[in-house]
């Protein structure tokens, strides 16, 4: 059974779907990535489905899951432009706590997504959930995160071949990405505003501001639940072998999943940051990996 179910902040409501079997059962709460997707893990016009894939997935195991439009998305009340990294992590916490409530919820686990992933310990250590997934996450400081990306694409457009790669280094083009990336960082730190527009976008100065001095590691450390960490070895936005580092006072179970991307279905074909909209645009339709569906069933059945 499907239902839409919202939750009650102190700022309003946060819109979400709850799909139950109509009795206790395991319970999953899906944290999803950076960036202003849907409860089903669409931005805008891009319908990629990846939380209703992983959703739908998750229930045909036999769990409980709940999926919800984050603060400001969708047909959640607030301003997303305006929503910090510590708003993210007291919204997930009261939503656990009141899915908790549910008569059908069983023992809660915490699925963070990409920035999901990087939210998910701190969710575990208020709820006290039973286990925590971590998919396509990253275990480093989010300030080095931030400036890994950046002179990834650099390096990228540094070496792009022919008439188009030599205009890029005749104009500077890879030095200034990482310019300014250092420059919108810079910019976030000094001000104090949520947000402000810079070169014609509005950028949440807040959410950069409190990621610029959070670390996952800080949280992973005092986690004493189970984790399950999965990681595509084809996930450019995420350093893979990152899902092996983890460490915490508990069993950390952790694999790099061949031929998966960051969107976690498979992908065989090269790709790169420059090419990675048109990549996801060709995801859409793909159904989520099968050794990702495997490993999870398998986790949550040892539960």
């Amino acid at each position: 059974m499907e239902r839409q179910l919202n939750v009650t902040t102190n700022y309003g409501q946060l819109a979400g779907t709850w799909m139950t079997h109509g009795e206790p059962r395991k319970t999953v709460v899906l944290l999803s990535g950076s960036g202003p997707s849907d409860r089903d893990g669409n931005l805008g016009p891009s319908q990629f489905g990846t939380y209703k894939k992983l959703a739908e997935a998750l229930f045909k195991m036999g769990v409980n899951v709940y999926r919800y439009d984050k603060q400001g998305i969708g047909e959640s009340d607030g301003d997303f432009n305006k929503v910090g990294l510590h708003d993210l992590v007291t919204d997930a916490i009261t939503v656990v706590n009141a899915i908790k409530q549910e008569p059908d919820a069983g023992d809660m686990y915490v699925l963070g997504h990409s920035e999901g992933a990087v939210i998910a310990p701190a969710v575990q250590l208020e709820t006290n959930a039973a286990g925590l997934i971590l998919l396509a996450g990253f275990n480093d400081s989010s300030k080095k995160m931030f400036l890994l990306q950046a002179d990834a694409l650099a390096s990228e457009v540094g070496s792009v071949k022919g008439l188009k790669g030599m205009f890029y280094r005749l104009t500077g083009v890879p030095k200034k990405i990482r310019q300014r990336q250092d420059d919108l960082l810079e910019r976030s730190l000094r001000t104090n505003v949520a947000a402000f527009k810079y070169r014609g976008q509005v950028v949440n100065a807040k959410w950069i501001r409190e990621h610029a001095s959070y670390d996952v590691r800080e949280r992973l450390e005092h986690i004493r639940v189970p984790v399950l960490a999965l990681t595509g070895d084809r996930d450019v936005q995420v350093p893979p072998e990152h899902v092996h580092s983890i460490r915490t006072k508990g069993d950390v179970d952790s694999h790099i999943i061949h031929d998966m991307n960051h969107l976690l279905v498979e992908r065989t074909s090269p790709h790169a940051l420059l090419t990675l909209h048109k990549e996801y645009r060709d995801a859409i339709e793909a159904p989520l990996h099968p050794e990702l569906i495997r490993r999870l069933n398998d986790w949550l059945l040892k539960r």
